[in-house]
């Protein structure tokens, strides 16, 4: 796909301190084709302590257990992402206990209103198309939603790091943080995405550093049919300042729950 083995080096950061370590991660060339502004918070940089991660709790494993469950008894709702509002579903498949264990079954099937083609293109260019298997294929992807009382209190998520599931949002698009997130898609058939998109983007430090950066995303997902995880992972990354931004993002299908992603619960 284009990719060359660097040896390049892995920013982490955490609580103030910088770590390098060296990662045999694919370096990839941007072309240069577009340039794009990073809307960034005008606060302290995200790095500098955990005080947006507050709402966010996460479990030990990947066993579904909080240890410090506040919440009670509650319920788990799939919530679809269709394309028309009048095909989104919300259906009721588990329950949290008063100690925070949980379990749910999830629908053996839900409704999908767009084909594949319509998803995973290269953002901000149209000189690399997508390559899709089954281009017409349905999808649809999903999140849990928790409530009490019919009220929502927060949202349930996969990942390996709370920032991860932060970074899943318009404040973290283009965030470094080392790790990967999961979603739950579904696909009426066998199908598939592949493609590697290039571009430029400017990203700041939050303060006085302002610079053109390089980003690749990768798609190399084959799809089966039913549930599938969809790992969202950063596999090489760059300083702005102290703030790290992706230089390299993979999105691929994971055959199982991998041993290392977590439960991440973000209350409202």
């Amino acid at each position: 796909m284009g990719c060359k083995d660097t040896g390049s080096t892995e920013i982490l950061i955490e609580d103030n301190v910088t770590h390098e370590t060296k990662l045999g991660a694919p370096g990839i060339e941007s072309n240069g084709q577009a340039d794009f502004k990073v809307s960034a918070k005008k606060s302290k940089s995200l790095n500098q302590s955990n005080a947006h991660l507050k709402k966010y709790t996460i479990t030990k494993t990947n066993q579904k257990k909080f240890e410090s469950w506040k919440h009670g008894a509650a319920t788990i709702f799939l919530v679809t992402q269709p394309y028309k509002r009048s095909n989104k579903q919300e259906i009721e498949i588990g329950r949290f206990q008063t100690d925070g264990t949980f379990g749910f079954n999830l629908p053996a099937s839900v409704k999908t209103d767009r084909p594949i083609a319509d998803f995973f293109k290269c953002e901000g260019t149209a000189a690399v198309t997508t390559e899709y298997k089954a281009p017409k294929t349905g999808l649809v992807s999903a999140f849990f939603s928790i409530r009490k009382n019919e009220n929502e209190i927060g949202l349930l998520s996969l990942a390996t790091s709370r920032q991860q599931v932060y970074n899943n949002s318009p404040f973290g698009k283009y965030h470094g943080h080392s790790g990967y997130r999961l979603q739950f898609w579904y696909a009426d058939a066998n199908t598939g995405a592949y493609a590697v998109c290039n571009r430029n983007i400017e990203a700041t430090d939050n303060a006085e550093t302002t610079k053109q950066i390089a980003i690749t995303d990768i798609y190399d997902l084959s799809f089966n049919q039913g549930w599938n995880y969809v790992k969202t992972e950063i596999i090489e990354n760059q300083l702005v300042g102290r703030v790290p931004y992706y230089k390299a993002k993979k999105h691929q299908v994971s055959p199982s729950l991998p041993d290392d992603v977590k439960w991440v619960f973000k209350a409202h």
